[in-house]
């Protein structure tokens, strides 16, 4: 069964990104906004850049209603105020990827994180994340080290050769949305663990912008060498 795709906050630039990297592969995907128009627009750029009418535009609430894998992707300080209202819609037939990275600019390429002060148990967005929601609702942390800035670039398809680490505690959530990412030209899912791995995987995404501050780039990314080959 084809699971649905939506993005909470999916207007933004990564949310952007693999709209159209799964636009690419035909695969359809629901943009979530707090504004409909809003989300009619960005629907309406994406399919522009596809050629297809893939993006469908809907408010937040009607995107975790409609999809079955919902993304969010929104700014690290929004996360909460913009998921608490949205709890009550999620069963566990959903699965929540967690695409956020609790980064803000300290100095010229650094970043500091961003964790509330009172969310003294949870050291990454993931773990945070898993904190709020049902225990019964899965919850993956996923995309956090991509370039949205790469991600939009239609035209360097051929470049997007990099891993995407994916983790969390529920297995069966984890496989699916490892088999999701690698509809993706050019892109492997690589199982990064459990749910703690995102204190790790966040923090590369600092590493990350570093890197591309100081080499004047946008396209800095990973990949695993000696893992098995994909089957």
């Amino acid at each position: 069964m084809s699971l649905q795709i939506g993005m909470i906050g999916g207007t933004g630039p990564q949310g952007q990104g693999l709209a159209i990297r799964w636009g690419l592969v035909n695969e359809k995907i629901i943009i979530g906004s707090r504004s409909q128009e809003k989300a009619k627009v960005i629907s309406n750029q994406v399919n522009e850049k596809l050629g297809k009418e893939l993006c469908i535009p809907r408010i937040n609430e009607d995107c975790v209603k409609e999809s079955e894998i919902v993304l969010l992707t929104v700014p690290f300080e929004h996360v909460i105020s913009t998921l608490k209202p949205l709890i009550p819609l999620f069963t566990p037939k959903h699965i929540l990827v967690d695409v956020t990275v609790p980064l803000k600019p300290f100095e010229k390429g650094k970043m500091v994180d961003i964790l509330p002060e009172n969310q003294i148990h949870a050291k990454s967005a993931t773990e945070l994340l898993r904190d709020i929601l049902p225990d019964d609702v899965p919850v993956v942390g996923a995309f956090k080290t991509l370039s949205n800035a790469i991600l939009r670039d239609i035209d360097r398809l051929p470049e997007l050769n990099q891993d995407v680490f994916i983790l969390g505690r529920e297995k069966e959530a984890k496989r699916i949305i490892k088999q999701k990412a690698e509809l993706i030209h050019n892109l492997r899912a690589v199982d990064a663990g459990g749910t703690l791995s995102a204190r790790h995987v966040e923090r590369f995404t600092a590493f990350l912008i570093g890197l591309n501050v100081r080499y004047k780039t946008h396209d800095c990314g990973f990949m695993v060498t000696g893992l098995p080959k994909r089957k």
